[in-house]
């Protein structure tokens, strides 16, 4: 799960702010660029690490960076659809949510053991509860939450206090949604 951790912040800053930002932020950590994974601290405190100097580089706040983490991740085509297959509407996926953690321990060595519960605040509001989440990772769950949004061609309204998310939905409809079909192939045959 870690090295994955890793990787991500690696793919997103050379993604988002090329391979020079990113060779500046190993050379401020004093990681070698050829094996950033090598340092003898822990993976967490290693990410960390990287994510407050890429903050003071990139010249935003640490939960800035791990929001547009999140929603660089779901970016991602096969995160994408990994997440798309959560329920046919944006108020589904977020009902959906609780079972993420377990889905993700399925698939990734050493997953934290984390949960997410969530509850309905009125037609089209909901609180995200986190337990045991480690530092900053709510922030990239809120970012991929927006991320999903504009996906679903919704206009959500995201917030974190403690360690809750608000999220509120004021249009369900308010762009297109992606396309997305279950077989891969059924969405190659549908584009123009």
């Amino acid at each position: 799960m870690l090295p994955l951790l890793d990787r991500s912040i690696e793919g997103f800053v050379r993604g988002c702010y090329g391979d020079q930002a990113w060779c500046d932020i190993l050379a401020a950590a004093n990681l070698p660029p050829e094996a950033p994974l090598t340092l003898s601290l822990s993976r967490m405190t290693r990410a960390r690490r990287l994510v407050l100097i890429a903050s003071r580089r990139l010249g935003k706040l640490p939960e800035d960076i791990l929001e547009d983490l999140g929603g660089w991740l779901v970016r991602r085509e096969a995160i994408r659809r990994l997440l798309r297959f959560s329920g046919p509407s944006y108020a589904e996926f977020v009902l959906s949510l609780g079972e993420l953690p377990a889905r993700a321990a399925m698939v990734l060595d050493g997953m934290p053991d984390v949960s997410l519960a969530v509850r309905r605040r009125g037609p089209s509001g909901f609180t995200i509860l986190s337990r045991r989440f480690p530092a900053g990772w709510l922030h990239v769950l809120a970012g991929a939450l927006r991320g999903m949004a504009d996906d679903y061609g919704t206009l959500a309204l995201i917030s974190i206090t403690g360690d809750v998310i608000i999220l509120g939905i004021a249009d369900e409809t308010h762009a297109s949604s992606r396309p997305f079909a279950f077989a891969a192939e059924a969405l190659s045959r549908t584009s123009p």
